[in-house]
């Protein structure tokens, strides 16, 4: 016998209010198509713009002015003042006046204050990381915003079609048509589904409240992303790590280091302290004092340690930063090559050469001639629904896998989103 699939209920049935209330009690939807999508470009202005990113700017810049600060050439000068009086017939008194300078010899000071211009050009470096960082964070974020749009949209879609199949059991059940076994298969698939629904409204609503939160407290419903751009190659992609903020600023952080084990090592040299001063000499007996000079010199005998475990631990702190350089490197390199063939294998589109909606039409044309069963149809919903999410899944992949290759090059193909980052670095 052929059962006739009849239009929707206009009447709905209290078994339909009774399946349909939870969806109300969720009191979620998704985006008005009338929201305007904040472009994305203008979405990475304002997180660099926002104050946790600004605070790290700021207390990178404030780390920079520090390490820019110069090392005196000269230890502080000390003033002496000193007052002798000896007793007996003999005695005399002296009253001297004079200051004394420490000279370090090996002049460590200049190796100080190299290492500190190093560190401050480092912090130029790791200010244009902190940005990076961000504006990564950001983006990926915005990405996962717009496919857990599409994903709740097409979720929503998805618990349309077993909204109408519903009524549509309960309207053939009621007429003696169909069995109480299909319409109440056929509510518990509904039922089951919404809570997916409810989850990936929640999962879109908890991705917008944290990018507007990172954008600086205003509302983002949805984000309009930059074309996926053109992927580079491989040979370029690697070379374009050269210039990444991260190396460079570790790049200089080593020869840092050297320059502190430079100066550690001139640290063992002797230093030279000279003083000198007026002096007054008075007699036993009383009366003018005479005036007189005295200049005295003093150096440092090395036979303790001499600064060499401080040598030896900057030398093993340079060691270290190249070879933190040099991991990082690798570990740049290893993103970049990752991400290059992620893009090459998600590029590859992945269309059916059969219709989704089409595809569900059939099953409902098969299902009313008798010639499959209702789980069938409820299986054939299902997989219109996971071929569809299983699409917008591939393009937020293919988007993220285009992000890290830009994230581990350190450089953006778009340049709106460059000249923000560039602009944020200054």
């Amino acid at each position: 016998m052929v059962r006739p699939l009849p239009p929707r209920c206009a009447v709905a049935t209290t078994l339909r209010h009774m399946w349909l209330s939870p969806v109300l009690l969720l009191g979620v939807a998704l985006p008005s198509g009338a929201a305007e999508p904040t472009p994305e470009s203008d979405l990475v202005q304002r997180t660099l713009a926002a104050p946790v990113a600004a605070a790290d700017l700021d207390a990178v810049e404030a780390q920079t002015r520090a390490d820019r600060t110069a090392v005196s050439l000269l230890d502080s000068p000390t003033l002496d003042a000193r007052r002798e009086e000896a007793k007996g017939d003999w005695g005399a008194t002296t009253t001297a006046i004079g200051a004394s300078v420490t000279v370090d010899l090996g002049l460590s000071p200049l190796a100080h204050t190299r290492a500190g211009r190093l560190r401050g050009t480092a912090g130029e470096h790791r200010r244009t990381a902190v940005a990076l960082a961000s504006v990564c964070a950001t983006r990926a974020t915005a990405a996962d915003l717009q496919a857990a749009n599409l994903s709740a949209s097409v979720s929503q879609a998805a618990q349309e079609r077993l909204d109408t199949l519903l009524d549509t059991m309960v309207a053939l059940a009621k007429a003696g048509e169909a069995s109480g076994y299909d319409r109440d298969r056929t509510a518990l698939a509904v039922t089951a589904h919404r809570t997916d629904l409810g989850d990936r409204l929640g999962a879109a609503e908890a991705l917008r409240a944290r990018l507007s939160a990172l954008a600086g407290g205003e509302p983002v419903v949805d984000v309009a992303l930059s074309e996926v751009p053109e992927m580079p190659s491989l040979e370029h992609a690697i070379e374009q790590l050269q210039s990444h903020p991260v190396l460079g600023s570790l790049r200089l952080e080593a020869d840092a280091t050297r320059a502190d084990r430079d100066a550690a090592r001139l640290d063992q040299v002797p230093d030279l302290t000279l003083s000198g001063g007026s002096r007054w000499d008075a007699g036993p007996t009383g009366g003018p004092a005479t005036p007189g000079f005295e200049v005295a010199g003093s150096i440092q005998i090395p036979w303790m340690d001499g600064g060499r475990a401080q040598a030896r631990q900057q030398t093993a702190d340079h060691a270290i930063a190249k070879a933190r350089l040099e991991r990082r490197r690798a570990e740049l390199e290893a993103a970049v090559r990752g991400a290059h063939r992620r893009v090459e294998l998600l590029a590859v589109s992945s269309e059916s050469a059969s219709d989704p909606s089409g595809v569900w039409t059939a099953a409902k044309e098969r299902y009313a001639a008798g010639e499959t069963s209702l789980d069938d149809l409820l299986q054939v919903a299902d997989a219109v629904e996971v071929a569809r999410l299983a699409e917008v899944k591939r393009e937020r992949l293919l988007r993220l896998a285009h992000l890290d290759l830009s994230c581990a090059t350190g450089q953006f193909p778009e340049p709106a989103i460059q000249s923000a980052l560039e602009e944020a670095a200054r």
